[in-house]
């Protein structure tokens, strides 16, 4: 609601990229001609030109291309620093940036959104690794949602380089950007072959034994990292290097440790179906599957065709009632409203040999502030047991 008789105290409103701009207040702020701008997209202009600027987006694998690109950077001596949505405001990293330093950039949709200046935001290397359903609810539909998240590459620079993850049926508009993109559709998707293209250097061969990562569930992030080290003069020797090091984020299919012949593996990160989906295609083992939390108005019947690993479903929270029904008859359906209720009937149903998934597919605003929140929750349930 308006503040009577503050409008003339503002000089510019920034936005956090919670706030919807269809907000009444942002709209009043609007019509009276007081300049509007998202955090990222005010810190943005203060970049200096000298900084290179790598940008990553995509609705599912964001967060660890962001942080793997800048580990790799940095373990080659560049002057990496990574920011944006990935959980450090841009606006506390402007005084860390030197001529010779590299931004690597988590970008949500909503930090794509423009406000006050209508340019794309400038970019040595663009990354879009995928686009799903998510946010619907600020979006008007699919085609809004998908055409801020191509606008990563609207910015390129002159030899600037597009790392594009999207089949042919959905990268055919961004032809009309008429940019030096370099796809990755159909056979040549996130292939060796098509680093090869890229960068002219030999075929990356990594060794699984060595990572890390689950490898997976994460060829297409090392690969797009891997791209974008290249486009930044790292070689593949020193990339393999770093590749081979790095540790998992949290909350992201992490492991979190075993208890009575269980594995515990903790993905509340997915906070939407795809990344529940992805999961659900990359785990090979006997699963109990956690989701809930609060919903985002996607279907959860997608996942009903990659249940079979799925003993028992635990649906829990305020979306609980929803996933059950959607995915009822897949498998054995438990439904509880809160979460720690969840966790100890999915232990209950669970035997030896089985993994015990969590991967909500919702948001965790019903119980918890975050989805770090929600992962540390159940990191300290497992703690307990123990």
């Amino acid at each position: 609601a308006e503040i009577p008789g503050r409008f003339g105290e503002i000089d510019i409103m920034i936005l956090s990229p919670g706030i919807d701009p269809k907000n009444s207040f942002i709209r009043q702020a609007l019509l009276r001609k007081i300049p509007v701008a998202g955090e990222f997209e005010f810190a943005y202009s203060f970049v200096p030109d000298a900084v290179k600027r790598i940008l990553v987006t995509g609705t599912n694998g964001k967060s660890t291309v962001t942080a793997l690109t800048a580990f790799v950077l940095s373990a080659a001596g560049k002057n990496a620093i990574a920011g944006g949505n990935i959980g450090i405001p841009l606006t506390e990293l402007l005084d860390k940036f030197k001529k010779n330093s590299v931004l690597v950039a988590e970008l949500s949709s909503y930090n794509l959104e423009k406000h006050f200046s209508r340019k794309a935001f400038a970019t040595d290397v663009g990354i879009l690794l995928n686009i799903a359903s998510d946010h619907l609810s600020r979006y008007r539909n699919m085609a809004e949602y998908a055409a801020v998240k191509k606008s990563v590459f609207a910015g390129l620079r002159p030899g600037g380089v597009g790392i594009n993850g999207l089949s042919k049926p959905e990268r055919a508009d961004i032809l009309k950007l008429k940019k030096d993109i370099y796809f990755r559709g159909n056979t040549m998707r996130f292939s060796p072959k098509a680093l090869k293209k890229l960068t002219g250097a030999k075929e990356l061969a990594y060794e699984k034994e060595k990572m890390k990562l689950l490898f997976e569930a994460n060829k297409t992030n090392i690969l797009a990292a891997a791209a974008a080290a290249f486009a930044m003069g790292v070689s593949a020797e020193k990339i393999r290097g770093a590749v081979y090091r790095f540790k998992p984020l949290a909350n992201r299919l992490e492991y979190s440790g075993s208890h009575r012949g269980r594995i515990f593996i903790n993905d509340s990160k997915a906070t939407n179906v795809s990344s529940v989906l992805f999961a659900l295609k990359n785990i090979n083992r006997p699963l109990v599957l956690i989701m809930g939390g609060r919903d985002k108005g996607s279907s959860y019947k997608p996942l009903a065709g990659h249940m079979k690993n799925v003993k028992t479903l635990v649906a829990y929270g305020e979306a609980g009632a929803k996933i059950a029904k959607e995915l009822k008859g897949k498998n054995k359906t438990i439904t509880v409203k809160k979460f720690t209720d969840a966790c100890m009937k999915a232990l209950k149903k669970s035997a030896r040999g089985d993994t015990i998934l969590l991967s909500p597919g919702c948001s965790s605003f019903d119980q918890f502030k975050n989805f770090e929140e929600r992962g540390k929750a159940f990191k300290k349930w497992l703690k307990n047991l123990t």
